[in-house]
């Protein structure tokens, strides 16, 4: 079932001296019980998509639906049930945690604000969700501060969770974590994920990660997704050019095969005033009709993919 999906989603943000299509006609979709993956450079756009999602900025055109409702056009209850269907984890453990409230406030302030239920059936659900999260209760008392980066994300997924969301997106959630944190929390996300059958948006750079544990994936470069297809087909046969990059780039994984590729100049970072593919200046496929015209996001074996080589 999807829960939630945009339909040619549009954001650009405007600079000085240049326009940057920060998502330019995105269209994807997030099931129940399922994990999609949406990977791609760091400034592909992948973040932006994050707050157009959860309605923290409003999209120039294009339009995304929860449960067949347009977002922008809901009045409560409908927006009041939104929020409370998609929960948010942020990048920074550090900054997304109030720094002058304890545990117990951090956690429990999202039930208060839907005002669901009573201040004892608040302390009982605030309990059970630090333990789930592997905590003991002393653990409420404490401040943000007097907890390490990795339990300050758990405290953080505590909260995403608190109110029982059917989405749950995690932007960059492990980034700012040493590898055997983000080892132990991707083992909590995905027991969240079956134990309460939520789909969960995982944006990330990390492509080990992605290859570990979800089920779809989304390949975006420069504002424009130019893959998507089940996880194990696109690592084992990747198609779009940036996506093979992607692949080869990661250490270990068809080291034999990889190929030394041209460092990214301050020229070529200027992509997003390219007509055509914004790939046109690092692939090794291109032809003189990429320069200057967008390929559509075509369905080949199975997925989508955006490139005139289909």
């Amino acid at each position: 079932m999807v829960i939630l999906k945009s339909v040619n989603l549009n954001k650009t943000f405007k600079t000085k001296n240049l326009n940057i299509s920060a998502v330019d006609n995105l269209n994807i979709e997030i099931t129940k019980n399922q994990i999609f993956a949406l990977v791609g450079e760091s400034g592909s756009g992948k973040s932006t998509v994050a707050k157009l999602l959860t309605k923290l900025i409003k999209p120039d055109s294009g339009y995304i639906l929860f449960k067949d409702y347009d977002i922008w056009q809901m009045k409560n209850p409908e927006l009041l049930n939104f929020r409370k269907s998609i929960g948010i984890i942020f990048q920074d453990p550090y900054a997304s945690l109030n720094p002058r409230m304890k545990i117990q406030s951090i956690i429990e302030e999202p039930l208060k604000i839907h005002n669901q239920y009573a201040l004892d059936e608040i302390k009982t659900k605030v309990i059970e969700i630090v333990k789930e999260m592997g905590f003991d209760e002393s653990i409420l008392d404490r401040y943000p501060h007097q907890l390490s980066g990795g339990q300050r994300q758990r405290v953080a997924i505590g909260r995403a969770l608190i109110l029982n969301p059917e989405i749950l997106i995690a932007d960059e959630p492990l980034s700012a974590l040493d590898i055997s944190l983000q080892a132990s929390l991707l083992q909590l996300l995905l027991k969240v994920k079956e134990n309460k059958k939520m789909g969960i948006l995982l944006i990330t750079h990390d492509l080990n990660i992605v290859k570990t544990v979800s089920d779809k994936v989304a390949v975006m470069h420069l504002g424009r997704i130019v893959e998507e297809g089940q996880t194990d087909e696109v690592f084992t046969e990747p198609l779009h050019p940036y996506t093979r990059l992607l692949i080869s780039s990661i250490p270990g994984f068809h080291r034999r095969n990889r190929k030394k590729t041209l460092k990214i100049s301050a020229e070529q970072n200027l992509a997003w005033n390219l007509k055509g593919c914004r790939f046109f200046d690092r692939c090794n496929y291109k032809m003189a009709i990429c320069e200057n015209s967008i390929p559509e996001l075509k369905i080949v074996k199975n997925r989508k993919v955006r490139c005139f080589l289909y």
